[in-house]
């Protein structure tokens, strides 16, 4: 089943050309307790473009676990020859984490939630925020994701921290993370 023989690639085999490396997705140390292997808690699935350049490609999107803050409820993940999105895998997962390992409430969680600094508005957003209710007023947690061997990240976290008034806040790759 490779890619451009007119056949679509279960959620498995994009994963594996998401990370470019399929020994990558053993890497995702940190969801090695859910249960279950990645590519069955994430759904990835092919839309064909019908109009305007890319009409007629054949694109692959993640249905989200909780509707983003913009209200889309799917991201595009790859595109053969373009793009691919893996902090977007590490995101899902650690959403997946947060509902049914630590038992937050999808209506406590918002995803790239904007950050105000100051007089700035919405320049920034932040990959996950954790919520103490469904009022989505007061942060608990704030995740920041990066796609796996990433490094990066840690002030850009800490300032979402000031900004919000998070007490706590995460930072992964999917095999390494940091708790402020």
């Amino acid at each position: 089943m490779a890619l451009g023989d007119g056949l679509e690639m279960g959620t498995k085999e994009i994963i594996d050309h998401i990370f470019k490396d399929p020994s990558t997705t053993y890497e995702l140390t940190e969801f090695e307790g859910l249960g279950k292997p990645i590519h069955e808690i994430i759904s990835i699935y092919p839309k064909t473009s019908s109009t305007g350049r890319d009409a007629g490609k054949v694109k692959y999107f993640l249905k989200s676990f909780i509707p983003f803050s913009s209200g889309n409820q799917e991201v595009q993940v790859f595109v053969e020859g373009g793009k691919s999105a893996p902090e977007e895998i590490v995101r899902q997962l650690w959403v997946y984490k947060l509902i049914n390992q630590y038992g937050y409430k999808e209506d406590e969680i918002d995803l790239e939630a904007s950050v105000q600094f100051g007089v700035e508005v919405g320049t920034k957003a932040a990959d996950i925020i954790v919520y103490t209710d469904n009022a989505k007023e007061t942060p608990k947690i704030i995740v920041e994701c990066k796609k796996p061997k990433r490094k990066d990240g840690i002030e850009q976290l800490k300032s979402y921290m000031n900004a919000k008034g998070a007490p706590v806040a995460v930072w992964s790759n999917g095999s390494d993370s940091i708790i402020l």
